[in-house]
């Protein structure tokens, strides 16, 4: 071999230097070894701790603190005594308390399927490109992202026995003064501003649904009730299992349309368990009671959700 080809083999220092800085970048960039990945996850457990701090503070702790108060005799001035289950064995034999879960589950039964089948209504309506469907779409949920405040305050106009809706109607309703109308005016307002929201949930899942799906079930003769029937009903079945859910949490904190359309009145026909909660806690000083309540509450909620989640289960399983 020639001197000029051992020299063009030879690798000159500084190149090997580079080399191997390459290759360095190289590990750098697709690591090897298992302390990487752990830095990783440090990293990202970082990135999420103040989410964690903020939750663990205004939510855990909060829900915590609720279940050990509930426990107690505490009227936030005093120091707390502990009673036991005094305060839930008090609940059993409280009339006020039955009469706010019957009207807190009355709410949620009647507020929720009205709103359910008129919002589906509305979906089904704009859900295929038809002029103004933007239009329609924004005015339906505009009642949705008001305030509830504001809304509850010009339903409460609405209501009045000399109000628009009476003098519309040519009857003579007392809307909110009477006990047997008080909590069917509030779930009137309260369906009213609820089917934008469940229009909108309605509308995804349907868009969600092929087009091929109904294009062949009308080619074997299928009518518009088969088709809602066998394939849009059935594959709108989550969106139903997360619609219930949400629909009985929201009933069983139903606060702000009791709270300034009938303060709770007349004579509790419309004091829900949220309210009872505010009675009990923020103006009787009830701490105790007031958080037994709402172990109750959230006991409650849990079970309605579980028992929902295993019905939507069973009928997926048996293709019902």
């Amino acid at each position: 071999m020639s001197n000029k080809a051992m020299e063009q083999k030879q690798i000159h220092p500084s190149q090997n230097s580079t080399r191997v800085q390459k290759m360095h970048s190289l590990a750098v960039l697709w690591p090897t070894n298992w302390h990487y990945y752990t830095r990783m996850k440090v990293i990202g457990f970082l990135f999420t701790l103040p989410v964690l701090i903020f939750f663990l503070t205004f939510n855990v702790y909060p829900i915590l603190s609720a279940f050990a108060i509930s426990f107690t005799e505490f009227d936030l001035f005093s120091p707390m005594k502990w009673v036991g289950f005094e305060n839930y064995s008090n609940l059993m034999t409280n009339r006020y308390f039955w009469a706010a879960i019957r009207v807190t589950l009355t709410f949620t039964l009647f507020f929720g399927p009205p709103a359910w089948a008129i919002g589906f209504a509305f979906a089904s309506l704009i859900k295929d490109k038809i002029f103004g469907r933007s239009f329609f779409r924004s005015v339906f949920f505009i009642p949705t992202i008001l305030s509830a405040v504001a809304m509850a305050t010009a339903w409460s106009l609405l209501l009045r026995q000399n109000g628009p809706l009476n003098a519309i109607l040519g009857l003579s309703i007392p809307w909110l003064t009477s006990q047997q109308s008080a909590l069917w005016g509030i779930v009137l307002m309260s369906v009213w501003q609820g089917i934008g929201w469940f229009m909108v949930v309605f509308l995804a899942g349907l868009q969600s649904i092929p087009e091929a799906y109904y294009e062949a079930a009308k080619i074997d003769g299928a009518g518009r009730w088969q088709l809602l029937r066998h394939i849009t009903l059935p594959l709108l079945r989550p969106v139903f299992a997360f619609i219930v859910i949400h629909t009985i949490i929201a009933g069983m904190k139903v606060f702000t349309p009791m709270f300034i359309m009938t303060g709770g009145g007349p004579n509790n026909a419309t004091r829900s368990m949220a309210m009872l909660i505010y009675h009990e806690g923020l103006r009787d000083l009830r701490m105790g009671r007031a958080s037994a309540i709402s172990v109750v509450g959230f006991l409650l909620i849990l079970i309605l959700t579980v028992v929902q989640l295993r019905l939507f289960r069973v009928h997926e399983e048996v293709g019902t």
